[in-house]
């Protein structure tokens, strides 16, 4: 993977990309003002209570659990390609679990029914399928549930999301999910600049 803006579907590629700046990964993204995490962690709080379990999906180093973690004493497992994101957000305390997984493959390492919630951020531009990702957390969360992802704009009417998620709709495995406004991505990142990005919220059917 070259380049943010870029991004990738190969997997081993964002693996490597993603192991190599571990490190500096969340120093950087707060220098580049990256408001995802943080504005996620404000939309599902309010669907939760004291104690839900929550799967976050392409964890990375944990920034999207340290801000849910900040509103809502609630359980959260990760999952991640990336090893050395994994051991960052393992070591932050912030987690019951973590699991190293290929997010292209489904189904994901988890139960059917066995969530509360589940929620990706930051994680669509790697995804390869997405409708089957989505598909997916439909089984890990219980009815009710919720999951919320971003998904950025520039992709989103590329690839004719909307469709997506109406399809899985009609399907009877969510309901209409709600898809914010665009709301600014990395705004401090000059590559990024003028990205915006999607918050969609749904609930699971049932």
């Amino acid at each position: 993977m070259r380049t943010l803006k870029d991004g990738s579907t190969d997997s081993a590629s964002v693996e490597t990309y993603y192991d190599d700046w571990a490190g500096s990964y969340n120093d950087t993204l707060a220098t580049w003002d990256y408001r995802a995490p943080d504005e996620a962690a404000e939309r599902l709080a309010p669907h939760l209570s004291a104690g839900s379990a929550i799967l976050d999906v392409g964890c990375g180093t944990g920034l999207f659990a340290k801000a849910l973690k900040a509103r809502l004493d609630c359980v959260l497992d990760g999952v991640d390609i990336s090893a050395d994101s994994l051991a960052i957000a393992e070591g932050s305390g912030l987690y019951r679990r973590v699991t190293r997984h290929d997010l292209q493959k489904t189904p994901l390492p988890a139960a059917d029914d066995s969530m509360d919630a589940a929620a990706s951020i930051g994680v669509m531009t790697y995804i390869e399928a997405p409708e089957a990702l989505l598909r997916d957390l439909c089984r890990i969360v219980r009815p009710g549930g919720a999951i919320l992802f971003t998904h950025r704009v520039d992709l989103w009417e590329k690839q004719d999301f909307q469709t997506i998620l109406d399809r899985i709709a009609t399907d009877g495995l969510w309901r209409a999910p709600t898809v914010s406004a665009p709301r600014p991505y990395l705004p401090n990142n000059e590559e990024m600049r003028g990205i915006d990005v999607h918050h969609v919220l749904a609930r699971v059917a049932g």
